[in-house]
């Protein structure tokens, strides 16, 4: 039988975004009683990520810097913010 198998091209977003969203989820929850903060943690999360993409192209010979793993880092950052979100929503509405 032949093997049929499935291919994602660039599966290495999936992980930038998923490395990207635990990363933020972390920080979020960690700073939950402080509602300003959260702003401070989306910021620094999207900013960390351009200068990890910018770094690995200049500093590196053997790593590239891809726009488009910027795009899927701060994906997971607002992925992990729109969660965030509605759990804090979910949970003011039932401890009402």
């Amino acid at each position: 039988m032949p093997k049929i198998g499935i291919s994602f091209g660039n599966i290495d977003k999936v992980y930038h975004l998923f490395a990207y969203f635990t990363l933020t989820i972390c920080w979020l929850f960690t700073y939950y009683k402080k509602p300003k903060a959260k702003y401070i943690v989306i910021v620094s999360c999207i900013i960390f990520g351009i200068i990890i993409e910018i770094l690995q192209g200049t500093i590196t010979s053997y790593r590239t810097g891809d726009y488009i793993d910027i795009v899927a880092n701060t994906a997971g950052v607002i992925v992990a913010l729109t969660i965030y979100n509605q759990i804090l929503k979910k949970n003011k509405v039932n401890s009402q």
